[in-house]
């Protein structure tokens, strides 16, 4: 099952067994609406399904209770863990022009010629925009800003974002 990143477990909070949760995502008023939840160890894709009973929204994180977990040692062995949803309950809501992070992640980078220059590994998040960094055949990575005046097109359909001319 393909998954959405929302959140990435800072630590415990208090003493009950809450944790303390950095977003991941742009749409934080999403969290409290939803019950079910996927922690999952990033280095060894370990899983656990979890249902959501409390949440409180702060500014930078937020602290949630989950049924499953009651002890603040037991929350405190997540650490680093990220708080995932299904990709197919994602709302289909973004307005012409506007993308998913994930939705990015693993297209083609072609130039405006139709050169392959490699795949978005990443999209990392800006004050004035995002950037989008992609892995290119050698391995190196390569940080692009993600503006008009870099790309010309994203097409999620064919897999593929192609860059505007150096003119």
């Amino acid at each position: 099952m393909a998954t959405v990143t929302v959140g990435r477990v800072l630590g415990a909070h208090g003493l009950r067994g809450d944790f303390r949760i950095e977003y991941r995502t742009d749409f934080p008023e999403r969290i409290s609406g939803r019950p079910h939840y996927i922690l999952r160890d990033p280095r060894s894709n370990e899983t656990v399904q979890v249902t959501l009973s409390r949440v409180v929204l702060q500014e930078k994180s937020f602290i949630a209770s989950f049924r499953e977990f009651t002890v603040r040692e037991e929350v405190s062995a997540h650490r680093g863990w990220l708080l995932e949803i299904a990709e197919d309950s994602v709302p289909g809501d973004t307005e012409e022009g506007e993308f998913y992070y994930f939705q990015l992640e693993g297209l083609a980078v072609l130039s405006a010629d139709g050169r392959v220059l490699g795949r978005v590994v990443n999209v990392i998040p800006g004050a004035a925009h995002e950037l989008l960094e992609y892995e290119d055949d050698s391995g190196a990575l390569i940080l692009l800003a993600f503006t008009r005046r870099t790309v010309s097109e994203v097409d999620l359909q064919g897999r593929r974002i192609v860059l505007q001319s150096e003119d």
